[in-house]
């Protein structure tokens, strides 16, 4: 293609895009808003990476320069579904009104997956016997161009069964003809072991269903040669059974429970504040899907993982299946369980109450800052706040409190109203199978409640909160008032008669 049928075809995408947000403006504020966001968060880059990523590399590729040139065909090429998806998901208007604010929200996301790239640009340095080889090869402009073609490869699906059928050799000839890559260069088979590397990376990192690893999937020269002509969902499912054999080799692993006879807790008292006071659980924040709601365990702490992008799900990615879902995707799920509720209904609805009142609730003082969301934004110093799990570990945990996002009003991004709608509508108190209608997320919730029923108190104020039965919680407590009275009047019988004793001395 020649230099005018590539930005003809560029103009093209962006004016398919455009046109998605013909009927809504943005008013000048919010498009001031999410300009200065893009472009404070493009300058930071190098912090960002430093504070979500899990490589120390010094030497980054991606700068305010080279992200701001290509910021419109990257939006255009990775978020485009979800314009499509969102009124047919979001009939009942809680998502952005227009396209300022749909970008602004998206920005966490597009930093994760720059994020994701540049520590793979860091895997590209071999050490063998002593001896360290770089193989970083490709520039800023080229991983972009990459990922803006593999984002808009990733949106292609058939509409009679919903599946992607493209595969890494058509990217790669996409690739070559659009003079992103070159075969001029494949001097020896590393370089095009490579080429493939870098548009398989550029797929994995838009990909948050499952686990990003921290070191670069374990395929080889053989391997690309032998299924490049596969669609890329079937290299995906490859890939994530060769990690299904390697479970157990996981240090943090997710928590073994066992049914326990004892009285269960009812979903009434199914809430945040059990999960913390009595679970003794810490909630982390989690880019990966497959890791929400569930529970993990480590030497010194349990941790319960929750999703931070649940606007991912406009993709229409159906979970129980390989395929997109356009009609009945699993994306019903997650708007009624992110996480369990704080307290039990009655809730405010997001739609009728104030944001600010909802953020201002006690519920937030339950929270941390999703790490990403934070440092993406720059709130609450995240270059000290937040810190990783161990050494090379993506999961990140910072101490900065959820309302700390009060800072941002009132632009908020709608993967916060997200998650305060489905903290604040769903309702687990019904008697006969409460879970039963979440389809993928309805056995993690299970094991939740599996965890906080067999797990026994161990202090007195897990013993406070512990009100499965209310019967031994009255007798144990009014055990403790009787002893503590009859203590008194022991101490005050003792104290008399040692009165008595001294007025009859004196």
């Amino acid at each position: 293609m020649s230099e005018k049928e590539i930005e003809a075809e560029n103009n093209l995408h962006l004016q398919k895009y455009h046109n998605y947000w013909n009927k809504s403006t943005s008013p000048p504020e919010e498009q001031k808003a999410t300009d200065d966001a893009y472009r404070q968060a493009f300058e930071r880059f190098p912090e960002i990476y430093h504070s979500i990523g899990w490589s120390d590399n010094e030497d980054i590729v991606f700068n305010a320069e080279n992200l701001a040139a290509h910021r419109e065909l990257l939006i255009e090429a990775i978020f485009t579904m979800e314009v499509q998806r969102m009124d047919f998901l979001d009939s009942d208007g809680g998502r952005e009104k227009s396209r300022a604010l749909f970008e602004y929200s998206r920005l966490p996301r597009l930093l994760t997956i720059l994020t994701r790239l540049e520590n793979r640009r860091y895997d590209c340095v071999e050490c063998r016997d002593g001896q360290c080889v770089d193989w970083r090869v490709y520039n800023a402009d080229t991983i972009l161009k990459v990922l803006i073609q593999a984002g808009r490869a990733s949106q292609k699906a058939k509409l009679t069964d919903g599946l992607n059928n493209t595969s890494l050799e058509d990217l790669l000839k996409q690739c070559y003809a659009r003079r992103i890559l070159s075969q001029d260069e494949l001097k020896s088979p590393v370089h095009l072991l490579y080429q493939f590397h870098l548009i398989y990376d550029c797929l994995a990192a838009l990909v948050l269903t499952t686990r990003y690893m921290e070191l670069r999937d374990p395929l080889t020269y053989t391997f690309y040669l032998r299924y490049k002509s596969l669609p890329i969902h079937q290299i995906f499912q490859m890939v994530q059974s060769h990690y299904k054999l390697t479970d157990g080799q996981d240090d943090f692993p997710p928590f073994p429970l066992e049914e326990s006879p004892a009285p269960s807790f009812s979903p009434a008292q199914f809430n945040l504040s059990y999960l913390q006071d009595f679970g003794d659980l810490a909630i982390e924040w989690t880019d990966s899907l497959s890791e929400h709601l569930t529970i993990f365990t480590g030497p010194h702490r349990n941790a319960l993982r929750v999703f931070a992008h649940p606007t991912y799900l406009y993709n229409g990615h159906d979970l129980l299946h390989s395929e997109h879902d356009y009609f009945q995707p699993t994306f019903i799920d997650l708007p009624q369980a992110p996480i369990p509720s704080p307290k039990p209904n009655p809730k405010p609805n997001p739609h009728r109450t104030p944001f600010n009142q909802i953020l201002s609730s006690p519920f937030l003082t339950r929270l941390s800052l999703p790490p990403t969301l934070q440092t993406t934004f720059n709130l609450s110093h995240p270059s000290t706040t937040i810190k990783p799990l161990g050494p090379c570990h993506q999961t990140k945990i910072t101490s900065a409190p959820m309302r700390d996002i009060l800072s941002l009003h009132p632009y908020y991004p709608e993967d916060i109203r997200f998650m305060m709608r489905a903290v604040f509508e769903h309702d687990l108190s019904m008697q006969d199978q409460p879970f039963i209608r979440f389809a993928y997320f309805g056995p993690r919730l299970r094991m939740i409640k599996t965890f906080l029923d067999s797990k026994r108190p161990s202090t007195l104020r897990q013993v406070w909160v512990d009100r499965r039965d209310a019967r031994e919680w009255w007798r144990f407590w009014g055990s403790v008032l009787f002893m503590l009275m009859v203590g008194m009047g022991v101490w005050g019988v003792v104290v008399a008669v040692a009165v008595a004793v001294a007025v009859y001395r004196i």
